[in-house]
Parts: structure tokens; sequence; C-alpha cells
């Protein structure tokens, strides 16, 4: 496909999954857009965890302790109570805690790169991006999560053979138009929820049916 046509096949998929977002519930963490603290806490929380639990979580959480201050001061028993509904929750007490006491023996204050939050327990690149993202507003990167890298390979936009979401980052990058990078992400996690499924997509229903070479889909749904 020549490079002009491809150019505006990636701009109508992203125009036509814009104009559908309206009808879709927004993702969890959007709520905890412009706090960065409890965006890289809810962040954490939702690696390997479906997003409702994850929801459950951060609300139980932040209903004890919504600041790295008064966070520091709960228990271990509190904040497992809290957050048990995810995974590997034993592991995320001590992330949890690691990251109020950080956070609070900084003035309160969340890091503003990737590099910084990396230093964290429980905090890799996509966390990092994410809440930099959702907290200080910052697009320089997609964050790639599961939804964004299957849909990714099945559109055409990720190499298939791509693990490794900082690679399907600058893969995306690439081709998506700019404005795109900061809505990508929650695009992505509703399409798939809704239409783009890990299993059985529901490609004849979709409104990017005639957009897509499903790159990698073996069976679909017809419902």
């Amino acid at each position: 496909m020549p490079i002009r046509d491809e150019q505006a096949r990636v701009r109508e998929i992203y125009e036509r999954l814009q104009r559908e977002s309206a009808n879709w519930e927004p993702t969890s963490l959007s709520h905890f857009r412009g706090q960065p603290f409890k965006a890289l806490i809810a962040a954490m929380l939702s690696a390997q965890t479906r997003e409702e639990q994850t929801t459950q979580a951060a609300n139980a959480l932040f209903a004890l302790a919504d600041n790295p201050f008064d966070m520091v001061k709960l228990t271990d028993e509190q904040i497992y109570e809290a957050i048990k509904p995810v995974q590997y929750a034993e592991a995320k007490l001590r992330y949890v805690r690691d990251i109020a006491e950080r956070v609070a023996a900084n003035g309160g204050k969340v890091p503003e790169t990737v590099e910084e939050l990396d230093e964290y327990k429980g905090v890799g690149w996509k966390v990092a991006v994410l809440t930099l993202h959702m907290g200080y507003n910052r697009t320089e990167d997609i964050t790639v999560d599961v939804h964004v890298l299957r849909i990714g390979i099945r559109l055409g936009l990720v190499d298939p053979k791509t693990k490794v979401p900082e690679k399907a980052n600058s893969q995306l990058k690439q081709v998506l138009p700019r404005e795109a990078w900061e809505h990508w992400n929650a695009l992505m996690v509703m399409f798939g929820r809704n239409v783009c499924l890990p299993t059985y997509p529901r490609c004849p229903k979709c409104f990017l049916n005639d957009l897509c070479p499903k790159i990698g889909v073996e069976r679909v749904s017809m419902r």
C-alpha cells in the first residue's frame, strides 16, 4: 500500500475510534487525571489485573489515605485488605509502601520522568508512561498494554513479532498522527473490551472491519 494511502487509512481508523468512543464507558484510570500520586498508585495496581478489580482496590485504598503522607501511616493489614482484589496483592502491598515512602520523602512530589519513576518498586516503563500521561498530561509516549499491543498487531500498526512495550510504542509513534498519542491507550482499552476482544473479536460488526487486515485473527464472533 502506498505511504499516502496508509496514512489515510490510519487517520480514518483514529477518527472512527474517536467517534465511537462516545458510546463507551471511560477507562477507570481517567478518574485520576491530574492527580499524579493517585495515578501512580492506580497504574501500579492495574498491572496484570482486570479494570474492575483495579478500580475496587484503588477506591478502597484511597478511602483510607489519598496522599503519600497519610498512606505511609497505614498498617500492612489495612493496605492488603484494601488492595486484595488485584493480582499479586502481597507484592503490590510492598510496592504501595515503597511508592508512598519515596513520594513522601520527596515532599509529596511524584517524579516527572520515566527514568526516575522506573526506580520505584513495581513501576516499570508502562506504569511510568501511564502515570506521566494521567498525572501530568505528558504525551511524549504511548502507553502500551495488552490491548494496545494486540490490536496494534491486528490493525497492521505493530510488527507481529513485537513483544516489548517500548518497541511497540516506537512503532506506533511512527504511524499514528501526533494528536492520537495521548488518546490511543484509552481508545484501545475501550475498543478492546467492547469490540476487538482477545478471543473471538466481533469483526463482522466492527466499524473498522473494512480497514483492518485482521493479522493473527483466527476466529471471530458473529454476535
